[in-house]
């Protein structure tokens, strides 16, 4: 169902939904793109924080590093790194854990299986923007999301932007979306207590000479 047209839609949309159309195919259009961000949720009492960095460039390659701290809170200090990613259409999910002799890298046959076996350690960070600048990859889309509607503003770190809500699942999301650059600053499951806030930046930011170069065989899983 079409979100309600009321003063909140952007100009030219006549529903949540169509706007969050022209926002996918802006993330469709980008060449390049690159955030940080964190993903946080709740494990019992006490919040779980996964900082994350994404990367891509014009040549179609695609990098995400993310930071998993141990669940057990007095072990937060051993610090997981992956690095999810395809160059020159090879895809790959490299691991370095605490105290490992080397890092482990695991090789797909496609980007679809390398995005499905990290989404669930990022807690699906990897798969919202994956899906956004490749769509048609497989897993949940924005526009699956049901009864959406515009909710109003609110600026996110100075930024202004068009607050939306939908349900997946019978659980409510709210996101948050630049009102002039359409870019994701926040998408938050209500259900799940997960926040995930995003902070677009330029590539060199991010981005290093060693960025989007296959890892060495050597570290093959």
């Amino acid at each position: 169902m079409s979100g309600n047209t009321n003063k909140y839609s952007s100009a030219g949309h006549a529903s949540a939904r169509q706007f969050l159309q022209t926002v996918l195919q802006r993330y469709a259009s980008l060449s390049e793109y690159a955030d940080r961000g964190q993903v946080q949720i709740w494990l019992g009492r006490l919040p779980y924080a996964i900082e994350f960095r994404t990367a891509h460039n014009s040549a179609g390659d695609f990098r995400f590093d993310f930071d998993c701290p141990h669940p057990y809170p007095p072990l937060r200090d051993r610090i997981s790194h992956y690095s999810l990613g395809w160059v020159a259409g090879e895809a790959y999910l490299r691991v370095d854990y605490p105290k490992a002799e080397q890092p482990l890298t695991r090789r797909f046959e496609n980007r679809e299986l390398a995005l499905a076996s990290a989404t669930g350690i990022s807690h699906g960070a990897a798969h919202t923007i994956a899906s956004l600048l490749f769509p048609g990859g497989g897993g949940r889309s924005l526009l699956e999301l049901k009864r959406l509607r515009f909710r109003g503003l609110k600026p996110v770190d100075g930024v202004a932007c068009y607050r939306l809500t939908g349900h997946w699942d019978r659980a409510r999301v709210t996101l948050l979306i630049g009102m002039h650059d359409l870019l994701l600053r926040e998408c938050t499951e209500h259900r799940w207590r997960s926040v995930e806030r995003r902070r677009p930046c330029e590539l060199s930011a991010v981005a290093g000479p060693e960025t989007f170069t296959r890892p060495p065989a050597s570290a093959e899983a």
